[in-house]
C-alpha cells in the first residue's frame, strides 16, 4: 500500500474506506438508481485522485434483484433474500464495472464472510489480496456474500463489515456515505429543531441512544449500526465519518471541512488484532478453566498454560477464537487458540498420565480479551 510524505520521512497509509447503503442507491421500488450509481463512481474517482488508494465498501446486491424476481421489499424470507442477492449481485457488479471502465479503472469483486476476519491466517490472506489488487490499480468493491453466508456467519449489516474490514486492512479512514448528513442531537424526522453533532470525540453508555432503525426497506442498517460501526474503527485508531451520499460530500471530507459527523479515534487504540477479536469473531470452541487460571488471567493478564484449562468444547483448529470460562460457566474472556483441540486434548491427556509438563501455551496474553474491556469514559464534544 503506498506510503506519503511527511517531514521528510516515509509514513505508510493505508487506503480510505468508503461505504454506501442500499438506500442510497436504489429508488424506492425501482430498483438500482444509474444517476446515483454514476454519481457515486465519479466520487470515488476524484477521492483516489486525492488520497490514492481506495476500497468500496457496497450494498445494493439485494435491493437489485428484488425486482427481477418480482419480489418485493420489507416482506421477502431468507430464502428470497439470499435469491434475490444472488441476482442482484451480478447486476450491481456489471454496473460497476461498466462505469468504472469508463474511467479506465478495473472493477473487483471481493465477497466476504464473517469467516475471513475470524483467523489470523485468513485475515492475512485477504490483505494480500486486497492489497495486490489496490498494487495494480483496480477498485476493490466489496460485500457480503448474502446468498451463501448462513445466519451465523454473516456479519448483518454492511457498516460492521466496514469497520471490520477497514480495522483488518489498516485503513486511514472510513467514510460512510448514507441518506442523513451525520448524527443528530435528536431525531431530526420528527424534531426540526435537532442539531447535527460534527464531531464525537468520546464515548460513553447513551451514546447509542442517539441511534435509531433503518429508514427505509432496502438497507438492513441504521444510524444505530453506523454508531456501532465508528466504534470499532475509533478503538482500532481510526475516524469514521458518516454523511449524506450527495455530489461532493467525499471530497469534501478527504479537504477537511466540517461536513456531516466525524467519529475520532480513540486516543488509545488497541491493536488490530486485538479490535478484531472483540468485535468480530465468534468463538468456535470454549475452555473450562480452573480457579488458579481464572486468577491468572483475570488479574494478573497472564497467558492461558495447558496445564490450567479442565475442559475443552468444540472442534476449533489453531488460529480460531475460544472463549474462557471458569468452571461454573461465567465467560471471563476470549482468545485465539494457539493449539487446536486435537492437539490440546492430546497434551492435557499426557499431562493427566505424567507424561508432559502442563507449562504448554493455549493462549498468549496478547491475543486474548477480557469479558467487559470496554471505554465507556468521556463524553460527547459538540
Amino acid at each position: 500500500m503506498r506510503t506519503m510524505q511527511s517531514g521528510g520521512e516515509a509514513v505508510p497509509r493505508g487506503p480510505l474506506f468508503v461505504k454506501i447503503g442500499s438506500s442510497s442507491l436504489a429508488e424506492p421500488g425501482a430498483g438500482l438508481s444509474t444517476a446515483k450509481l454514476e454519481g457515486l463512481v465519479l466520487e470515488v474517482m476524484a477521492a483516489r485522485a486525492l488520497v490514492g488508494d481506495v476500497v468500496l465498501v457496497s450494498s445494493g446486491a439485494v435491493a437489485a434483484g428484488l425486482g427481477p424476481l418480482g419480489l418485493r421489499p420489507g416482506a421477502v424470507t431468507r430464502s428470497e433474500r439470499q435469491a434475490a442477492a444472488a441476482v442482484g449481485q451480478a447486476r450491481l457488479m456489471e454496473a460497476y464495472r461498466t462505469l468504472c471502465g469508463q474511467q479506465g479503472v478495473e472493477a473487483a469483486q471481493v465477497l466476504i464472510c464473517r469467516s475471513e476476519l475470524e483467523n489470523p491466517r485468513r485475515v492475512a490472506h485477504l490483505r494480500r489480496a486486497v492489497a495486490e489488487l489496490l498494487r495494480r490499480g483496480a477498485l476493490p468493491i466489496v460485500n457480503e456474500n448474502d446468498t451463501a453466508a448462513a445466519d451465523e456467519l454473516r456479519f448483518g449489516d454492511n457498516d460492521t463489515l466496514a469497520a471490520l474490514l477497514a480495522v483488518a486492512l489498516d485503513a486511514r479512514l472510513l467514510v460512510l456515505l448514507t441518506d442523513i448528513d451525520g448524527l443528530y442531537d435528536a431525531d431530526p424526522r420528527h424534531r426540526p429543531q435537532a442539531r447535527r453533532i460534527a464531531e464525537v470525540r468520546a464515548w460513553t453508555p447513551d451514546v447509542m441512544a442517539l441511534g435509531g432503525r433503518a429508514g427505509t426497506g432496502v438497507g438492513s442498517g441504521g444510524m444505530r449500526t453506523k454508531l456501532r460501526a465508528a466504534r470499532i474503527a475509533s478503538d482500532a485508531g481510526i475516524d469514521t465519518v458518516v454523511t449524506r451520499a450527495q455530489v461532493g460530500q467525499l471530497a469534501a471530507v478527504l479537504r477537511g471541512e466540517s461536513v456531516g459527523t466525524r467519529f475520532r479515534a480513540s486516543p488509545s487504540p488497541g491493536s488490530r488484532s486485538r479490535v478484531l477479536l472483540r468485535y468480530g469473531a465468534r468463538p468456535r470452541g470454549r475452555l473450562i478453566l480452573d480457579d488458579g487460571a481464572v486468577a491468572a488471567v483475570e488479574r494478573r493478564g497472564a497467558s492461558l498454560l495447558a496445564a490450567g484449562v479442565l475442559e475443552l468444547r468444540g472442534a476449533f483448529e489453531p488460529g480460531d477464537v475460544v472463549e474462557l470460562a471458569t468452571a461454573g460457566e461465567r465467560v471471563i474472556g476470549r482468545g485465539t487458540a494457539l493449539l487446536g483441540a486435537r492437539d490440546l486434548a492430546r497434551v492435557m491427556a499426557r499431562r493427566q498420565a505424567g507424561q508432559a509438563p502442563g507449562g504448554v501455551r493455549v493462549v498468549h496474553h496478547r491475543a486474548m480479551v477480557l469479558a467487559g474491556e470496554e471505554r465507556d469514559d468521556g463524553r460527547i464534544q459538540a
